[in-house]
């Protein structure tokens, strides 16, 4: 009997059709399944993309830069405001008076005589003539009704002082920065340094005295503005935010109030604070941008705003400039993300389903194809066992050996072909009978 490959034989052909219709529907109902959850786990990705971009680009980051804004315009409210206050008060009748009478004063004194060094050495301790103690008085109920300024004090034209609240470290200013950018500009603003003897951060702000009427100039006016209301806006506008942190920072990057470090002495207006060389490239756009903006990273989405230039601040002083401060408001990524979290739990599920459908499906296959294996050679012996049996039977026959009977009791087709096969070996062996006996005639 020759021997056939298991893929030719009837067996493999039965198992491996059985397999097949086992399979096939499963196969194809999983597939359905899951590109039917991929389509509609791509369409959430999609969706949910789409959201993240619209929450962090028209919500998050205009929120933050509308804020930051917001910060920017209390904060040049608030200079523009205490500007006035200063140029109100270089103004007033007395202040005038005193700088036009006390450059008289001086000069009959002979101090234009004199160096700067002689003329220190005579006010070692006392730092003014006290000739205009009104002027004096004028400026101490300024300060006084003031809930930011700290002292206050006027020179004449020549640089010497004339009226002030506080003791001044020199009598003559004349050589001072300060004193020689207001006298020639109008104004003069420093930059914010922090005051040991007040214990706050201030900012110095001169203003030139003028003649009203003939447009002269009379001397300067310099007040000590204590700032500590950037640190207060910003504090307060950080609560408003969810995890949110408020930064301002000077035209040279310096920190002027930073809340994540509680505005920490060591980093404000110090190089250990400076972000003008910060990694943060959000921060670096911010910084290079002369817009009002926003930036979104993986790590947080940042609004940013600078402070108004000289269009403010024209209508009280002329030749200012502008502050250049920078307004920075941060919150992490995944706090302003948090509205559409559930959106995320929902892909998650999504994908897990995913999963657990190739999963099923998978397992599903396994255990239909052992099942159907199974089956497949339980009926495959059933139908080739019978076969097999027919098939020695025939070669036997075949060979002229008709002694045994065929006997299969499978109560079906199988069994009808036995039967019949039976009685052909019957007739077989007749034939062979009768055969034998003519040529045993012969032979006699």
């Amino acid at each position: 009997m020759a021997h056939r490959s298991y893929f030719n034989s009837l067996r493999g052909k039965i198992t491996n059709r059985a397999l097949l219709l086992g399979i096939l529907p499963i196969v194809l109902i999983g597939g359905l399944a899951y590109s039917g959850l991929s389509k509609l786990i791509a369409e959430a990705d999609q969706g949910l993309n789409a959201s993240r971009t619209e929450l962090l680009d028209k919500v998050v980051g205009a929120n933050l830069s509308a804020t930051a804004n917001g910060v920017v315009q209390q904060l040049d409210g608030f200079m523009l405001e205490r500007i006035s206050d200063a140029v109100t008060w270089a103004s007033a009748p007395n202040v005038i008076q005193a700088a036009r009478n006390a450059a008289g004063f001086h000069r009959g004194r002979g101090f234009l005589d004199l160096s700067i060094d002689e003329i220190e050495a005579q006010f070692e301790n006392q730092k003014s003539l006290g000739l205009f103690p009104e002027t004096n008085a004028y400026l101490a109920t300024q300060i006084e009704n003031s809930l930011h300024f700290g002292e206050v004090f006027i020179t004449d034209e020549n640089g010497y002082n004339v009226a002030l609240t506080n003791p001044t470290s020199d009598f003559v200013q004349s050589d001072e920065g300060w004193w020689i950018t207001a006298m020639d500009n109008g104004i003069s603003v420093g930059e914010v340094e922090f005051d040991s003897s007040a214990g706050i951060w201030s900012i110095d702000i001169s203003v030139r005295i003028d003649d009203q009427q003939t447009g002269k100039r009379l001397g300067v006016m310099k007040s000590v503005l204590g700032v500590s209301l950037l640190q207060e806006v910003a504090d307060n506008r950080a609560n408003e935010i969810t995890s949110g942190e408020v930064t301002v920072i000077n035209k040279d990057g310096l920190l002027l109030a930073e809340t994540a470090s509680n505005h920490s002495a060591e980093r404000i207006m110090s190089a250990a604070g400076n972000l003008s060389g910060s990694g943060n490239l959000g921060i670096q756009s911010a910084i290079n941008s002369d817009q009002n903006g926003y930036t979104i990273g993986e790590q947080e989405v940042l609004g940013y705003a600078r402070s108004a230039g000289a269009e403010l601040y024209d209508s009280v002083v002329k030749g200012f400039q502008g502050f250049n401060w920078m307004v920075l408001v941060q919150q992490p990524t995944q706090v302003a993300l948090a509205p559409i979290r559930n959106l995320d739990k929902v892909q998650a599920d999504l994908a897990a389903s995913r999963k657990n459908t190739l999963l099923v499906v998978g397992g599903s296959i396994a255990v239909i194809a052992l099942i159907a294996f199974i089956m497949a050679n339980m009926l495959s012996r059933r139908i080739i066992g019978p076969l097999n049996e027919l098939q020695e039977a025939a070669e036997r026959v075949a060979k002229g050996d008709t002694s045994r009977a065929v006997s299969i009791d499978s109560n079906d087709e199988i069994e009808d072909l036995a039967r019949i096969f039976d009685r052909m070996r019957n007739s077989v062996a007749i034939l062979i009978t009768r055969y034998k006996k003519v040529q045993r005639d012969r032979a006699a």
